[in-house]
C-alpha cells in the first residue's frame, strides 16, 4: 500500500529549447520540497531562468545508495521530491531509474511528469520505415563491448535507437559498419537547440561526413532494421563483413590504394555501397591499418 503524504515526481525538462518545459513541470518544480538532479549546475540555471527558488540536491549514480535513503527519509517526513535528468526525461540512460525503483519498493508514490525526450523526439523525425524499435542509450565505451554488443543486434529486425557523445561517435559510426553493414540511418544533433540538425543517409555517408569535420554536440543515431532478421551483418560467398575488411587491409599492406583495394574485394564478394573503403578509412585514421 502507498503512503499518501508524499510523492516522487519524475519530471522531464526541456533537452535544449526551454520553451518546451510544459506548464505542469513548472508548477511541480516550483512545489515540491527539493528538486534532485545528476546536474545541480544545469538544473539551477534551469530553475532561476523561470524564478524558481526550489532547492536542488545532488543525486548521480555514484552517490545514488547514500542520496536515495537520504530522499526515502524526506518522504517519510511527507516531503515531496521532483527528480529530473541532466536533460529530457528521467530514466533513460541516466540513474533515476535506481531512484524510482526504491522508491516504490518502500511504498511511496512515483507520478509521472511527462515532456521533453531526447528518444521521442528522434523517433517523431526519423520517419523510418519499421513501425517498432530497441532502444540501446549508450553503447559500452569499451570498444570491445560495444562491437560485442552491435553484433548481438546484427539481426534485430526493429529500428536501433541509439545515444552518443561527440567524442566518440566516429567510433561508434565504425563499429556499426563493421557490426551491422552499411543500412541507412537517421542521425540527429543537438535536437532542438539552435544548431539542430537531422540528416538521412547510410552509415558510411556519416563516417566520411565526420571523418571530414569532427562532430560537435549531443547525437541521437536511429539505425534501420536488418533486412534479413536473425542474421549479423551482410556477408557474401561465405565471407563477413569483417573478413573482407581484413582481406582489402592485407592488399593495402602489399602496396595498393585503399580504394583499390576496397573495390577488389567488393567485386570479388559482391558487396556494394562503399562500406570496405570506409572502414578502411576510419582504421587509418585510428592508427590501427595503413
Amino acid at each position: 500500500m502507498y503512503h499518501q503524504d508524499a510523492s516522487l515526481f519524475v519530471v522531464a525538462t526541456p533537452i535544449g529549447n526551454l520553451k518546451d518545459i510544459t506548464l505542469r513541470a513548472l508548477e511541480v518544480l516550483a512545489g515540491v520540497d527539493v528538486v534532485v538532479s545528476e546536474n545541480v549546475r544545469k538544473t539551477r540555471n534551469l530553475l532561476d531562468h523561470f524564478g524558481i527558488r526550489t532547492r536542488v540536491a545532488s543525486y548521480r549514480e555514484e552517490n545514488a545508495g547514500r542520496m536515495g535513503s537520504v530522499i526515502v527519509g524526506m518522504l517519510g517526513r511527507a516531503k515531496n521530491v521532483a527528480l529530473v535528468a541532466e536533460a529530457g526525461t528521467p530514466g533513460l540512460s541516466d540513474p533515476g531509474r535506481l531512484l524510482v525503483r526504491k522508491v516504490r519498493r518502500e511504498g511511496f508514490r512515483v507520478v509521472a511528469v511527462p515532456g521533453p525526450s531526447a528518444l521521442a523526439a528522434a523517433i517523431s523525425v526519423a520517419g523510418m520505415d519499421e513501425q517498432r524499435l530497441v532502444f540501446e542509450g549508450f553503447l559500452p565505451r569499451r570498444r570491445s563491448k560495444r562491437r560485442e554488443r552491435l553484433g548481438e543486434l546484427a539481426g534485430e529486425a526493429r529500428a536501433i535507437v541509439l545515444f552518443e557523445a561527440p567524442h566518440r561517435l566516429l567510433e561508434t559510426l565504425g563499429d556499426m559498419l563493421g557490426a551491422l553493414g552499411d543500412r541507412s540511418c537517421v542521425v540527429c544533433r543537438e535536437l532542438t537547440k539552435l544548431h539542430e540538425e537531422v540528416e538521412e543517409g547510410t552509415i558510411s555517408y556519416f563516417v566520411s561526413k565526420y571523418q571530414a569535420a569532427p562532430p560537435i554536440g549531443e547525437f541521437v543515431i536511429v539505425a534501420s532494421g536488418s533486412a534479413e532478421p536473425g542474421r549479423g551483418a551482410p556477408r557474401a560467398a561465405g565471407v563477413s563483413f569483417e573478413e573482407a575488411v581484413a582481406e582489402a587491409r592485407e592488399l593495402v599492406a602489399g602496396g595498393r590504394r585503399k580504394t583499390e583495394a576496397a573495390k577488389l574485394v567488393e567485386k570479388k564478394y559482391g558487396l556494394r555501397g562503399g562500406g570496405i573503403y570506409q572502414a578502411l578509412a576510419t582504421s587509418h585514421r585510428k592508427g590501427e591499418g595503413k
